[in-house]
C-alpha cells in the first residue's frame, strides 16, 4: 500500500507543477513588442480612383508632333451687278464718289458655261506655247491656248465637256499619260457686261449700296467669295 500511495504523491506532484508552469506562461507579457495605444491609431484614407472619364479623353488628342489643318476661311466681297452701255457709265460716277481705291474692283460678267480640262494660266504667250509643245510630246494634240484678256489668259485648255464627271474621265485618262498638271472645273464665259466687287464691306458700306441699288432696278447686290487671281501651275 506504501508504494501505491508514494505514486499517487508523485503523480499530483507532477500535475501542480504542470499548472503553475501553464499559468505563469499565459500570464507573461508579450516581449519584444509595444502594447497598443488605441489614441494613436488613424485610418488612412481609401486612395482616390483615377476619373474613368479624364482617361478615356486622355487619349484622345492626336499625338505629339501632330497638327490638325485648320481651314482658311475665304475672304467675301460684295458684289453689285450686271451694268452695260449708259447704265455701267452712272453706275461707275456713283462709285467714283465713294473713293473706294482699291477696295473696288471691276471685271466682266460671267455665266457658266460647262466644265473644261485646262493647265492653269502660264505667265507669257511664250511659256503657254511651250506647254503646247511639252503636250503633244506626251502624246496630247488637242490643246488650245486662251488668247482673250481675262484671268484665264495664256491657259492651255484640252477639252470642254457638259458635264463634270466626263471631263474628270478625261482628266484621269491625261494622268495615264504623264500630265499631271492639268485640272478640272467649272467654266466661265464673259458676257457683254460688268460687275463690281467691293472688299472689306462693312456694315455702313453694305447699307450704302443697298440704297444705291434702288436707283437701279434690276441690278443685284450679293455677298460672294472676292474674286482671286489664277495661281500658277506647276
Amino acid at each position: 500500500m506504501k508504494w501505491i500511495f508514494a505514486i499517487l504523491l508523485v503523480i499530483n506532484i507532477l500535475f501542480f507543477t504542470v499548472l503553475q508552469l501553464n499559468s505563469s506562461h499565459g500570464r507573461e507579457p508579450m516581449r519584444g513588442h509595444e502594447p497598443v495605444q488605441a489614441d494613436k491609431i488613424k485610418l488612412l484614407a481609401e486612395p482616390q480612383k483615377a476619373p474613368v472619364m479624364a482617361l478615356t479623353t486622355s487619349e484622345s488628342p492626336a499625338k505629339s508632333g501632330d497638327s490638325v489643318p485648320v481651314e482658311a476661311k475665304p475672304e467675301i466681297c460684295l458684289e453689285w451687278g450686271q451694268f452695260s452701255g449708259d447704265t455701267l457709265k452712272r453706275v461707275t460716277q456713283v462709285l467714283e464718289k465713294l473713293q473706294l481705291g482699291e477696295k473696288l474692283i471691276q471685271h466682266k460678267a460671267e455665266k457658266p458655261g460647262g466644265y473644261w480640262v485646262y493647265v492653269t494660266p502660264r505667265k507669257t504667250l511664250q511659256e503657254a506655247q511651250k506647254k503646247v509643245d511639252e503636250l503633244k510630246q506626251m502624246g496630247v494634240q488637242d490643246s488650245h491656248i486662251v488668247r482673250e484678256p481675262s484671268v484665264m489668259q495664256y491657259a492651255v485648255f484640252m477639252g470642254i465637256f457638259s458635264t463634270a464627271e466626263a471631263a474628270t474621265k478625261y482628266l484621269n485618262q491625261l494622268r495615264e499619260k504623264g500630265v499631271k498638271s492639268a485640272v478640272s472645273g467649272p467654266r466661265t464665259q464673259e458676257v457683254d457686261a460688268s460687275v463690281f466687287q467691293i472688299k472689306d464691306s462693312g456694315e455702313s458700306m453694305t447699307a450704302q449700296l443697298t440704297k444705291l441699288k434702288l436707283n437701279f432696278p434690276g441690278s443685284e447686290l450679293k455677298a460672294v467669295e472676292c474674286r482671286k487671281p489664277v495661281k500658277e501651275g506647276q
